[in-house]
């Protein structure tokens, strides 16, 4: 194991963390150290860097899926609106739309 030294914290700080320690040693029958936290709070430092990642990537598939649902509502309203008018050209523009997000949509998924 190799021993990590960190020098130039304030003592406001490490008062800060021996409160932090305190707490959570009321609350539990094992008592932990200053040192053991800190190693706790280090050893977390990786997996919180992988979880804030994931984090990222699925904040923007979850953008790029609202910005498509949003879309296809559009489409769905300027569809309603031809088929509603029962002009026969409406509804030919409303079946040509179709047809377009139908090809949108499958080279998308491709």
């Amino acid at each position: 194991m190799v021993k990590v030294l960190i020098r130039g914290i304030s003592e406001q700080k490490l008062a800060r963390i021996d409160r932090i320690v305190n707490q959570l040693n009321q609350n539990s029958s094992k008592k932990i150290s200053r040192n053991q936290f800190l190693r706790e709070q280090i050893e977390q430092i990786p997996i919180n860097f992988q979880n804030q990642n994931e984090d990222s990537q699925t904040s923007l598939l979850i953008q790029k899926q609202n910005k498509l649902l949003q879309e296809n509502l559009l489409g769905l309203n300027v569809l309603a609106k031809y088929f509603i008018s029962g002009d026969v050209n409406d509804t030919e523009r409303a079946l040509n739309l179709l047809d377009s997000l139908s090809e949108d949509t499958a080279k998308e998924d491709d």
